[in-house]
């Protein structure tokens, strides 16, 4: 048994359920958190851990959790309301700081506030998206000045604090950081030659778009991460397009968009985006894939496509890659994004290791010659 103890905050969620049955496997010793009791008991006697009720939101609960344990990681959410929350309860316990989502807002505020120690290690996004995604430009060896389209998207169930993030990802003003300390995204938008292009793109309906089944729908929208992505590679035009496979996901969360100003509307929203992804998925098999075509200069297209039958459960295996790179020593003392720390060949092959159901491939589409998979 490793001895040194890893505290896995929101344990019984469909993350960190898989974070903890892939940990508990690998022979550490655990403290499972999260505020129901009879879950988390059953959890913690399947994988022989300890079992510490913690309501996050009540501070010396929280603190409490994260004593004595080496590493914290963060399976909780919705993340725009966790923000930095945990990351300092963490740090406040001498723990590194391993966060499931996490990204702009709370690196920001840890940036506006550091914590005391300079030993530290806060790692941010250490789920798909960004931190997978963001790899894999790596991979497919990308030059600076070449161009990269995303497609991301599936028909997949969404629940808990992942529709929590969704719906206040279109609601930046309940609850989360001001709109004025950060750049979250805009829709509509793309990258070009440095700089973004604001409200240049058209919503697109699509039957033919390789490797999504039927007809889906184009929602271009530029996050700061992917901004992120392109100032890194130097890229000449990035185009990122999230992929709606059904409707009632899509015209939902539309119509939920500035509608949250409360708690009680909060939950109400996330119970309309649950229902709505489960009648997206009546009839059909869960999926979710990102499709990336690279287009350099003076070579062939490329492209890589991550499919996985989960996304909760590739998510969870990007967080344990990311829990084996910090315990190995691979990343150094400071707040990051799993993106600009973890290397992508041993990430997925971590991420395919764990679970069988993603799988990792790139070709050359106008040859249709499979040339990698992993």
């Amino acid at each position: 048994m490793k001895r040194f103890c890893i505290a896995i905050l929101g344990a019984t969620g469909s993350i960190g359920r898989e974070v903890t049955h892939w940990l508990g496997a690998a022979g550490y010793t655990l403290r499972l958190g999260a505020r129901q009791p009879e879950a988390l008991s059953a959890l913690a006697q399947r994988v022989n851990a300890q079992a510490q009720v913690v309501d996050l939101y009540q501070q010396a609960e929280l603190d409490a959790f994260s004593q004595g344990c080496a590493l914290v990681v963060n399976c909780a959410g919705p993340s725009y309301l966790v923000l930095d929350r945990v990351a300092r309860s963490a740090a406040r316990a001498g723990a590194h700081y391993i966060d499931v989502s996490g990204d702009a807002p709370v690196w920001h505020l840890l940036q506006q506030t550091p914590t005391c120690s300079r030993g530290w290690i806060a790692v941010l996004s250490a789920g798909m998206l960004p931190g997978l995604a963001n790899l894999m430009p790596d991979w497919l060896g990308v030059l600076p000045d070449d161009a990269i389209t995303v497609y991301s998207g599936g028909r997949e169930s969404v629940r808990g604090a992942a529709a929590g993030d969704l719906v206040l990802s279109v609601n930046d003003q309940y609850g989360t950081v001001a709109a004025s300390s950060y750049w979250y995204g805009e829709a509509s938008s793309f990258w070009v030659k440095g700089e973004p292009h604001l409200r240049r793109l058209p919503t697109e309906l699509r039957h033919d778009l390789a490797h999504f089944p039927g007809e889906v729908t184009l929602l271009p929208f530029l996050s700061s991460d992917a901004e992120r992505l392109a100032l890194r590679h130097q890229l000449r035009e990035l185009r990122w397009y999230n992929v709606f496979s059904g409707g009632f996901l899509r015209e939902t969360l539309t119509g939920l968009r500035g509608w949250v100003n409360s708690a009680e509307r909060l939950a109400q929203a996330v119970a309309q985006v649950e229902q709505a992804s489960e009648l997206d998925l009546l009839g059909h098999s869960p999926y979710y894939r990102l499709v990336f075509d690279l287009i350099p200069h003076h070579t062939p297209r490329r492209r890589a496509v991550i499919s996985t039958d989960s996304s909760a459960a590739l998510t969870a295996a990007v967080t344990v890659s990311t829990v084996n790179a910090l315990l190995r020593g691979d990343i150094a003392p400071g707040v990051h994004f799993a993106d600009d720390v973890l290397m992508a060949t041993q990430t997925f092959n971590d991420v395919i290791r764990l679970h069988p159901g993603t799988q990792i491939r790139q070709y050359l589409p106008d040859e249709r010659l499979e040339e990698g998979k992993l």
